[in-house]
Parts: structure tokens; C-alpha cells; sequence
């Protein structure tokens, strides 16, 4: 396996290694939710659902609308 390939394999399984990260993509796979939703049903702050939802953009698994 090359370095490149590598390097996005192991960035992929240290985001999904985190149980809300993990929680968000099942809630996410099932109904589409605004920030302020994920964080009441996960009981965490928004800032923090907004920040997990970025590591997940940035491996295309979650889309995000205005």
C-alpha cells in the first residue's frame, strides 16, 4: 500500500474511532438533523457536535446544508 493510501485508510479509522463521531453517522445514515438536534440527542454542546461533524466532512461522510 502506498503512503497516500496509507495515510487516508488511518485518518478514516481515527475518525470513526471516536463513539460519537460513530453515533453521529448512525443518527445521520437515518434522518437528516440540524446541529442543535444532534447535540440534544447525544447530550452534548453544539460546538462540539460542529466539530465532529467536520472531522466527518472532511472524509465526505456527511454532507452539510445551510
Amino acid at each position: 500500500m502506498n503512503s497516500p493510501d496509507f495515510d487516508t485508510l488511518l485518518n478514516f479509522f481515527k475518525v470513526l474511532a471516536n463513539e460519537n463521531r460513530l453515533k453521529l453517522v448512525g443518527i445521520l445514515s437515518q434522518t437528516e438533523c440540524s446541529v442543535e438536534d444532534l447535540a440534544a440527542r447525544l447530550e452534548l454542546k453544539e460546538p462540539t457536535i460542529s466539530h465532529h461533524l467536520m472531522k466527518l466532512k472532511e472524509l465526505n461522510l456527511v454532507e452539510m446544508r445551510s
